[in-house]
């Protein structure tokens, strides 16, 4: 597998956890829990972004190496 396909692969991973906590957000009956799942869905957005912004890099660099 080569790392665009690689990065593709986590950015699915990360956004179907991020699915699973919304969905457990809404299915929790207690605020204090909704609130947990919550703060996990936030932090696989923060992964999905932290994984667009590596993408760009990678882009970056094999366009480089293509260059020589």
């Amino acid at each position: 597998m080569d790392w665009k396909a690689f990065i593709q692969v986590m950015k699915i991973d990360e956004r179907a956890a991020r699915a699973k906590y919304r969905t457990a957000a809404r299915g929790a009956r207690s605020q204090a829990v909704k609130n947990i799942f919550n703060k996990l869905a936030y932090e696989e957005e923060v992964h999905i972004s932290v994984l667009e912004d590596f993408e760009k890099d990678l882009k970056k660099v094999l366009a480089g190496e293509k260059e020589h």
